[in-house]
């Protein structure tokens, strides 16, 4: 294995962060981006100890300065490895509530700030003849979901349909393109949105799920982990769906 650069959007989250300490084992070069600056350098101060981490506070959302940002990551660190983990959503809002802004918003969080990343970081992976990004989506944009909403379960079926169109084009470089698909897993934002639910509302979510319970943390960054290997070389466009069984 040929340690390499990797750059995780949203890095403070609950899967990205258990992403990010697995590529630090692997000696892996990280570049974390986050907008929450005390979070991520808690973390880059943790896996400091294991390899080379640089934090960079921003917004991906804010589209111009992200893009700089990202820009500047490139050209210093010329990252080989990409993950876009940003865009998640516990809001259950029913059909008649949402608003055109909740879709603009998560169109802007989900779609757009994983195609800017993608945007300027492609090339120089093109370039370099090597390249593995990868896209968090939802079991949501597979199906439908319990816990989210119509504008969130459209982003991110727009990101499994955007991820298949690049992995496309990308497919003749070296580059390739996949997403994961995670259903319910158990990280703190999610943990805290379920103990809000009544005993008869959980009760209904759990009849629904094969396995009867929500994954782990750990289980979610696994095939991330995967896809960010070597050995994910033959595997574009693919979608990697880690839900216990929700989506078949």
């Amino acid at each position: 294995m040929t340690a390499r650069s990797a750059l995780l959007i949203g890095a403070a989250g609950g899967i990205l962060q258990e992403v990010a300490r697995g590529l630090a084992e692997e000696g892996h070069t990280l570049v974390l981006f986050d907008r929450d600056e005390e979070a991520v350098r808690r973390l880059a101060d943790e896996l400091s100890q294991r390899t080379k981490v640089e934090v960079v506070v921003g917004d991906i959302t804010d589209i111009p300065a992200a893009e700089r940002l990202l820009t500047a990551v490139v050209e210093q660190h010329a990252p080989a490895i990409l993950v876009n983990g940003v865009g998640g959503d516990t809001r259950v809002i029913g059909y008649g509530d949402l608003t055109t802004e909740h879709f603009n918003e998560s169109y802007l969080e989900n779609v757009v700030s994983t195609f800017i990343a993608i945007k300027v970081c492609a090339p120089k992976m093109v370039e370099n003849g090597y390249g593995r990004i990868v896209n968090f989506a939802s079991t949501g944009g597979r199906t439908y979901s319990h816990f989210n909403n119509a504008a969130y379960v459209g982003a991110k079926a727009a990101v499994i349909g955007m991820t298949k169109q690049m992995a496309y084009e990308l497919a003749p470089t070296g580059v390739v393109v996949n997403v994961v698909a995670h259903g319910q897993i158990a990280t703190a934002r999610v943990a805290a949105a379920w103990e809000r639910r009544d005993e008869e509302s959980k009760k209904a979510v759990r009849a629904k799920q094969p396995m009867g319970r929500m994954g782990t943390v750990a289980e979610a960054a696994g095939s991330v982990l995967h896809l960010c290997s070597e050995s994910a070389g033959y595997s574009t466009g693919s979608v990697i769906d880690i839900n216990g069984g929700l989506y078949m």
